[in-house]
């Protein structure tokens, strides 16, 4: 059982290193249809501000929920099957 825990933990992470990529280069998207070159340029040096406030910006403003979905709700999600695999890990 340990090494399905595992696998699980192996999944989350995939799950939140795709998502996590996709979801902060829509973020940059995000803040170049709005703010342009030097937008982006600001946006990555603020990376966590970027990635918590553009899909936000891009629900309220365009109507568009796509992003607040993937990035929350792909951390969310890599959060539970981290959980998940860690308690049927540790039930050895």
């Amino acid at each position: 059982m340990a090494s399905l825990g595992k696998l699980i933990m192996v999944g989350g992470g995939i799950v939140f290193v795709i998502t996590g990529f996709w979801g902060f280069f829509l973020c940059l998207a995000i803040i170049s249809k709005a703010a342009g070159f030097w937008g982006i340029v600001a946006a990555l040096f603020l990376g966590p501000v970027t990635f918590a406030a553009a899909p936000l910006y891009a629900g309220f403003a365009w109507g568009d929920w796509f992003p607040l979905l993937l990035n929350y709700g792909g951390a969310i999600t890599a959060t539970v099957l981290f959980v998940i695999g860690r308690a049927i890990s540790s039930d050895e």
